[in-house]
């Protein structure tokens, strides 16, 4: 059964890592793990210009990205960038606020770019809900 509203935004507002896949520029698929900020119904990620990743959405900004275990939620989209002063919100302190001590300015540099998702085609259910 598929998760309604207020389900995706608890999932979403409880999960610490999703995992993102993009298409490499041979085709093969490339998944990574990732920390993100949800705010006012949006998807937020960063990730440096040195990494794959960031090779892959620059070659096709069309990711798709899974939350959650028992209770999943997938979206597919396209990505944008963001400039983090053009926000109307503190996302740097979102960051801090949400992973705590995991966190480290020194990710942060000018190679980083962040990114806001924008969904096409969303699919959720709670997968094996009798495991609990």
């Amino acid at each position: 059964m598929a998760l309604n509203r207020q389900e995706v935004e608890e999932l979403l507002n409880k999960e610490e890592i999703a995992y993102i896949a993009t298409t490499r520029p041979d085709g093969r698929p490339h998944v990574m793990p990732i920390w993100f900020i949800y705010r006012e119904e949006k998807i937020y990620f960063e990730t440096d210009e040195t990494t794959a990743k960031f090779k892959n959405i620059q070659h096709n900004n069309r990711v798709m990205i899974v939350f959650g275990g028992k209770s999943t939620y997938i979206v597919e989209g396209s990505v944008k960038w963001c400039k983090e002063n053009e926000l109307p919100f503190p996302i740097r302190k979102m960051y801090w606020d949400k992973y705590g001590e995991a966190m480290d300015d020194s990710y942060i540099n000018e190679k980083t770019l962040l990114f806001e998702l924008i969904p096409e085609k969303e699919q959720s259910w709670h997968y094996a809900p009798n495991w609990d």
